[in-house]
């Protein structure tokens, strides 16, 4: 099951990046050329003000069903897509191997694959379940014209790099460097796109003016990673109406907000700890009752691995300046006698003020 913040892909609708700067830099530095610069993206920004559709195919380092912005630089790449219709009805759908999520214009919903695990937000929403680092390349004409006013405001350096590719055509090349603000030793740093340093590389035709590519890295103490290369980009294309379409099996289990219990106050007044104890002695009784006040859904799959197991060992909680829970080391051991070792995330910011289980199962 992996990480599954579902602080992140539950209400994450449309959140904002926590970079601390970001830097819009190429190579030359006379006023000239910076004015070319700031040309040339909002020029990009013009050319692709007035879609009415968008699809984005790339790669990503990450696991095939965990976040939609989780980013592992020692995985392997796997394929994600968005495809987005801005005019008549918004709509729109993200998918990768193991996760999908629809907003056909009427609601948000999100599946989790291998878990056949599902959660809906009735409404529908600009970006949702941590797919807004997506959104924001698809939305390019609103994300080059806002980093160009503040770059603008702030006095930041703008430069341009071109190249000629085999053909022949020229490319603009613009390269973001962002910064998440987070120590390197929080342990959420370089997770996630929004709490990673990251170097990013836009490829404009310089004809068009539109994009054509986006290459981000990992920027790391020990040098860069690739870990995101978006090479397909197709404006304006018809969208086949099986896109806004979400087929769920019949045994989907639904994820559900915490209510109050009538013994809620027992479990309000829990440190994260003996929450995670809590729930864990729960798993091992197969009480799958007492297991679902402290996570949602508690699926099949849910039972399947985690019903029998033996606590070897919780650590003391700890936190991160990114994340509103805690985590709290552990050390179990399942009924097939495997032994797990990982930090079980919970967070307690809902309205019934109970710890939850959100990730790092």
């Amino acid at each position: 099951m992996s990480l599954f913040f579902k602080s992140r892909w539950g209400f994450g609708l449309g959140a904002v990046a926590t970079a601390a700067a970001v830097l819009l830099i190429i190579g030359l530095t006379a006023p000239k050329a910076q004015a070319k610069a700031a040309d040339v993206l909002a020029r990009g920004a013009r050319a692709v003000a007035k879609l009415t559709s968008i699809h984005l195919r790339g790669q990503l380092r990450t696991l095939p069903a965990d976040n939609f912005s989780y980013i592992d630089a020692n995985s392997p790449f796997v394929p994600i897509e968005l495809w987005k219709q801005y005019s008549p009805d918004p709509k729109w759908r993200v998918e990768k191997p193991g996760r999908v999520v629809v907003m056909d214009g009427q609601q948000t919903v999100m599946f989790i694959k291998p878990g056949k695990e599902a959660v809906k937000v009735p409404a529908p929403t600009p970006s949702a379940f941590d797919t807004d680092w997506l959104h924001r390349i698809a939305n390019l004409s609103d994300t080059i014209s806002s980093e160009l006013r503040h770059a603008q405001a702030q006095g930041w350096k703008l430069d341009l790099m071109e190249e000629t590719a085999p053909d022949g055509r020229v490319k603009s090349i613009v390269t973001v460097n962002a910064k998440s603000g987070l120590p390197d030793d929080d342990y959420v740093k370089n997770k996630f796109f929004h709490d990673a340093d990251t170097r990013r590389v836009y490829r404009f035709d310089a004809q068009s003016e539109r994009l054509e590519a986006v290459q981000i890295y990992l920027v790391r103490n020990g040098g860069e990673v690739k870990i995101f290369d978006l090479n397909q980009i197709d404006y304006d294309q018809s969208m086949d109406p099986t896109v806004w379409q979400l087929d769920l099996p019949a045994d989907v289990s639904w994820y559900k907000e915490p209510e109050k219990l009538p013994d809620n106050d027992k479990y309000a007044s829990m440190t994260s700890e003996q929450a995670a104890r809590a729930f864990f002695d729960a798993c091992a009784r197969q009480d799958w009752s007492e297991a679902g006040k402290f996570i949602s859904p508690v699926s099949q799959g849910l039972k399947d691995y985690l019903g029998g197991l033996e606590i070897v060992s919780l650590g003391q909680p700890f936190a991160s300046k990114s994340y509103g829970g805690r985590f709290i080391p552990y050390e179990i051991k399942l009924k097939d006698g495997t032994v797990k070792k990982h930090n079980l995330a919970v967070r307690n910011d809902n309205p019934a003020h109970r710890w939850q289980v959100d990730g790092g199962i």
